[in-house]
């Protein structure tokens, strides 16, 4: 029997885009016939440290509510011991994302001790890299520990890779290529989706308090640096200055528990610049993220970092919204420019806002790439179909031993 400890840094109720593809594979494994465990780190007070949830698995949270080195350092200590003890609970362990962290490398390390198959998942380009261009969090002396946790890092015995990009990244760390699996982000298709017909749609809105008769742009995702946002706001003040009180931006997401949160700056934006129109609506469940895109018209994604497979871009491709994404990482992958929705360089307000009024004066065109959009994501990015890949990967590994 397939037994894993799916073991990730930050999970529910914080939401975001790994966060959610835990969940939904953690989901399908089960359904498969596998058993799951989510072991992750107790970010507040009040997170139970074990919780039983309703798709079926059981949550277990390890060290010390709060953030900071030592905190990390004591949650890598309790994830050793909880390993160690429950040893004979699993036969796989797989890690999503933050391989180099020391929660990620703590894992790979006991895994490998302990003789057990260990899958890791970079999660985001650059996560490796921790100086150069490429890094996603670049520091000007790297310590000698985050050189050991590296090093640990390229231990797993196999590696996922979601995009073209992050395989490159994985070969030229040294991972041999037969030790690189690809795997792409996938999405809920049957939880997202367009709406039936404009009634639908009306009614949505009226229940989600999302005026009626103006155009809706949303963003989904964590309000953090990387994300771009200050670039799209800008935008929105010439938007707004040809549009007037036609159109409305929402907001979905929060910086809750992220390094490089900028929320607070972005509301002070909004207030300080007397933008209308800006809603921040904070994190929302998977369930009413799909009922706001259902909701929506158009859907902006101006991230300035090169992005995995992102999630919130299948989650509106899948719900037929025409998507302005920006050209960086795996996000020129999902969007074919003027085929189902529109790519525009990155960290260019200028490029935002030709964008976005493209799509508001081209109702018949934003139409035209939410369909195309739903085919790409029926036809490549099932996450019925990627979830019972991943079953049969980890079994023919269990069936090793």
């Amino acid at each position: 029997m397939v037994s894993v400890v799916m073991v990730i840094e930050r999970f529910w109720p914080l939401i975001g885009g790994s966060e959610t593809q835990c969940s939904q594979l953690s989901e399908g494994l089960i359904s498969g016939g596998a058993r799951v465990l989510v072991v992750t780190k107790r970010w507040e007070e009040d997170f139970p440290k074990e919780e039983d949830l309703k798709q079926g698995f059981k949550v277990i949270r390890l060290g010390i509510p709060g953030r900071g080195r030592l905190i990390d350092y004591f949650a890598g200590v309790h994830l050793l011991a909880w390993l160690l003890r429950n040893h004979r609970l699993y036969n796989l362990i797989y890690v999503n994302g933050g391989l180099a962290n020391t929660f990620g490398s703590t894992a790979i390390l006991m895994g490998k001790l302990l003789s057990k198959w260990v899958v890791g998942k970079v999660a985001t380009p650059g996560e490796l890299f921790f100086s150069g261009p490429r890094a996603l969090s670049p520091k000007r002396f790297v310590h000698p520990l985050i050189k050991l946790r590296l090093l640990i890092a390229k231990r797993a015995d196999y590696y996922t890779a979601h995009t073209q990009e992050v395989e490159d990244e994985l070969l030229g760390l040294g991972i041999e290529k037969p030790r690189i699996r690809k795997f792409t982000n996938s999405v809920d298709e049957k939880i997202f989706k367009p709406p039936i017909s404009t009634k639908v749609k009306m009614d949505l809105r009226r229940k989600l308090d999302i005026p009626l008769n103006k155009t809706v742009v949303i963003y989904c995702g964590r309000l953090v640096k990387r994300k771009g946002l200050a670039f799209l706001l800008e935008a929105w003040k010439r938007i707004i200055q040809e549009k007037g009180d036609n159109v409305v931006l929402l907001i979905l997401g929060s910086g809750r528990n992220q390094p490089d949160s900028v929320e607070s700056e972005l509301r002070g934006i909004v207030e300080k610049e007397g933008l209308k129109q800006v809603y921040f609506l904070g994190e929302k469940g998977k369930l009413t993220v799909a009922k706001f895109l259902r909701a929506a018209d158009i859907f902006v994604y101006p991230s300035i970092h090169p992005e995995g497979t992102a999630l919130s871009i299948l989650e509106a491709m899948s719900s037929g919204l025409a998507v302005l994404g920006t050209r960086v990482g795996g996000i020129e992958a999902l969007i074919e420019n003027k085929k189902d929705g529109i790519l525009v360089e990155k960290e260019s307000p200028e490029a935002l806002f030709l964008g976005l009024n493209y799509l508001l004066n081209n109702p018949d065109k934003r139409i035209k790439f939410g369909e195309k959009a739903r085919e790409k994501i029926l036809k490549s990015y099932s996450s019925s179909k990627i979830t019972a890949d991943f079953y049969h990967f980890f079994q023919s590994l269990v069936k090793r031993d």
